[in-house]
């Protein structure tokens, strides 16, 4: 439960996210906690009309439901169109902020030809090179390096340990967890005199505002121009995104994802975890690609591909279901033919 410091009305919480409320309104919310485990003071969900008879006997002080939900006797219920998105932002409310200690740590290195917002938190053995600028609200945690010419917006969180290089530029209420590196060279040779000769990489890395990176995430700088990450994008841990990649807004993309370069992601694209995309592939807006999909073609918007390599996720269903009938295919071809020999053997009698 969270610190009773952390309190709201149900009456203001039904502000904040709509729909009806019944019950008492002046009821103290203290944290949130799942249905089956939420105690007094605590606020909960249900997603559907099936968990009523969990909300007739859970102790929660109040419990968000959808629209239509049966009427329970004795129970705060806030009724809304989307209860889990609702349930999201009463979260919020109680979130816990950054432990990292207000202003300066004496260990960071901070250039005085940095540009840092006076309210900026800068946590323990962190280095920010010259020209670097962060602003407003923006909180810097341990260890991190923040290279020569970086640029960070207003109430972005940094995490342990990343590393912001080669002049990214970082828009507004980003969040980059912990270990990510963010600007480094991309992955580009070319085959010279029977040796890989390293192709400078002379762009950058933008990542728009509301973008979400996890830990060990790996963002390459572009070769020319620039990596563009667009607003609203969320990446889950060990990604790697390549060089002069440019990802459409709101996409979503799991874990142990690699994208090759120049590749581009149309809006509110979605990757399963451990797919791949090779270079120089467009991927349309609003299409899905499955998990552990090797995708070597153009994906249109909206296709849905699965498989190895990535077809559409219709035909490898039916394909998968028809592997189920081989083995009694095989026990009636193996009956056929030997039913062939036996009338081969009786017309040569």
């Amino acid at each position: 439960m969270k610190p009773a410091s952390i309190s709201h009305t149900l009456e203001a919480i039904h502000a904040l996210i709509g729909g009806e409320l019944a019950g008492n309104g002046q009821e103290s919310i203290v944290g949130v906690n799942t249905l089956e485990r939420a105690g007094l003071g605590e606020l909960a969900f249900a997603e559907s009309a099936r968990y009523a008879p969990q909300v007739q006997h859970a102790k929660a002080s109040g419990i968000i439901v959808p629209e239509q939900f049966p009427a329970v006797v004795g129970k705060n219920l806030l009724s809304v169109a989307n209860p889990r998105a609702a349930f999201v932002k009463v979260m919020m409310l109680f979130q816990l902020r950054p432990t990292t200690a207000s202003g300066r740590h004496s260990s960071a290195v901070i250039s005085p030809e940095a540009d840092l917002a006076p309210d900026v938190v800068v946590g323990e053995c962190t280095v920010i090179r010259p020209h670097a600028r962060i602003g407003r609200g923006t909180v810097i945690e341990s260890g991190t390096h923040i290279g020569a010419g970086v640029s960070i917006g207003d109430q972005c969180v940094i995490g342990p340990n990343v590393t912001l290089i080669g002049g990214a530029q970082i828009g507004n209420r980003v969040i980059i967890h912990g270990g990510s590196v963010i600007g480094d060279d991309g992955f580009g040779y070319v085959w010279a005199d029977g040796r890989h000769l390293k192709i400078p990489q002379l762009g950058d890395v933008r990542i728009e505002d509301d973008v979400e990176i996890g830990s060990n995430v790996c963002v390459d700088r572009a070769m020319l121009g620039s990596t563009l990450i667009r607003r609203g994008t969320k990446i889950d841990n060990l990604v790697q995104i390549g060089h002069n990649d440019v990802i459409g807004q709101d996409v979503i993309i799991t874990g142990q994802v690699g994208l090759s370069g120049s590749v581009t992601v149309g809006d509110r694209a979605m990757f399963g975890g451990q797919s791949g995309v090779a270079d120089h592939i467009t991927i349309g807006h609003d299409a899905r690609v499955g998990a552990a999909t090797p995708v070597i073609k153009d994906v249109k918007p909206g296709e849905r591909v699965w498989g190895f390599p990535a077809r559409p996720e219709a035909r490898v269903k039916r394909q998968l279901a028809s592997l189920a009938l081989v083995p009694r295919l095989l026990k009636q071809f193996r009956e056929l033919l030997a039913r062939v020999a036996e009338l081969e053997s009786r017309l040569k009698h």
